[in-house]
């Protein structure tokens, strides 16, 4: 899938969204309570240090200027549910007990996972097939506005 670069610099923070999927997966085939403990802190370092960030840049840039664009308005609806979700599974992660923590972090992969295909295979494609070069290059404005301001990962977007 080819993005426009208006798309690219969140599509490079869900490709680290992924890598972590991954990652969580290797931990998970063999559980041990230390690389349990500290498969939960690289996690929660990533929510806040990118993801949440990522979450407000989708909801305050992208997602107003689409809603109404793409042919599945429902669809946005559905993206900022998630985000909720994925904010309280978090939260449950972060207050997690250790014997909890395996279960935890399995369910919030397959969340995170599954959300960031949906944005990609299903979002953003229709915001490219739906937007003209004007309004992507608009959208892309405000997204390399406000990443830097909310996302304080450096390599998440040019500074």
């Amino acid at each position: 899938m080819k993005r426009h670069s208006a798309l690219v610099p969140l599509s490079r923070q869900h490709h680290d969204v992924l890598a972590l999927g991954v990652y969580i997966r290797r931990v998970l085939e063999d559980p041990r309570p230390a690389t349990l403990q500290g498969m939960r802190m690289q996690v929660l370092d990533l929510w806040e240090l990118e993801m949440r960030g990522h979450f407000e840049v989708e909801e305050t840039e992208l997602f107003p200027q689409v809603r109404e664009r793409v042919p599945d308005a429902a669809l946005v609806d559905r993206l900022i549910r998630e985000h909720r979700e994925t904010a309280a599974a978090m939260e449950a992660l972060r207050k997690a007990s250790p014997d909890a923590l395996e279960g935890q972090l399995r369910s919030l992969r397959r969340m995170i996972i599954d959300h960031v295909r949906t944005e990609e295979r299903v979002l953003f494609e229709a915001v490219q097939g739906s937007l003209d070069e004007a309004e992507l290059s608009s959208v892309g404005d405000g997204i390399e506005r406000a990443l830097p301001k909310l996302c304080v990962r450096l390599g998440a977007a040019e500074l």
